[in-house]
């Protein structure tokens, strides 16, 4: 099969998540009184953080409710466990401005990008649509992608087949010549999979993946995309 394009996840897949949360979450909680509490370790509230992040994430109506205020829930929750009475919204903001600050493509993304010729590069994310483009601005890579198909931007969220044939009908290329990359195996790899396209597993955690469907491939790292994607690609 000679591909047409490859599509790509962002969050934890192009774009560090769990090093930029980690950091923002650092620099916030010096900011904050604690009053007679200790500081909680940053590691303890990432893992807090992380756990409430994908309660949302995988909420069906998740993209009605905006990133800001996701956000800002989660730091409520997490500061009534301390009782501490801050302005809620003032430090969501902060918090905003900071995580912009630290994000950061993974070391193999740009290697993989600048090397792949004569193919689609596209991308599919669940998430805001301002907050998940401006990722892509920020850290530059907008700029090697000729698609770009956020959840929030038709209230269609990965795994629902939908968001993929949308893209498939967006660039005029059919599924079967399209590959998805992501770091998630049900929402990237088999979502993608089943929609159609050739559904490939970015498993940059080397989780154990035990029950991998016939049809899935994996790579670690991204460049390592040409050896199961057919592609022109310069860099190896």
């Amino acid at each position: 099969m000679n591909y047409e394009a490859i599509i790509f996840d962002i969050d934890g897949t192009l774009i560090d998540y769990d090093y930029s949360q980690y950091q923002a979450l650092d620099k916030l909680l010096d900011m904050i009184p604690w009053n007679n509490s200790e500081r909680p370790v940053t590691k303890e509230v990432f893992e807090y953080w992380y756990k409430e992040k994908n309660e949302f994430y995988d909420r069906p109506d998740s993209d009605n409710i905006n990133i800001f205020e996701q956000q800002k829930i989660i730091l409520e929750n997490l500061l009534a466990n301390w009782k501490i009475i801050v302005d809620s919204t003032q430090l969501t903001k902060t918090l905003f401005d900071i995580y912009e600050t630290t994000w950061r493509v993974y070391p193999d993304v740009l290697e993989c990008l600048f090397n792949i010729n004569k193919i689609k590069l596209c991308v599919i994310s669940n998430g805001d649509s301002k907050f998940q483009r401006l990722k892509l601005t920020k850290t530059g890579l907008d700029r090697y992608f000729s698609e770009i198909l956020i959840s929030g931007d038709i209230n269609i969220k990965k795994p629902n087949p939908k968001i993929y044939t949308t893209m498939s009908d967006n660039i005029n290329i059919s599924l079967d010549k399209c590959a998805y990359i992501g770091d998630r195996l049900d929402f990237d790899a088999i979502g993608s999979s089943e929609a159609g396209m050739l559904g490939v597993w970015l498993n940059r955690k080397n989780i154990p993946g035990n029950k991998i469907p016939k049809n899935v491939k994996t790579i670690i790292p991204m460049v390592f995309t040409v050896r199961i994607i057919p592609v022109n690609f310069t860099g190896i």
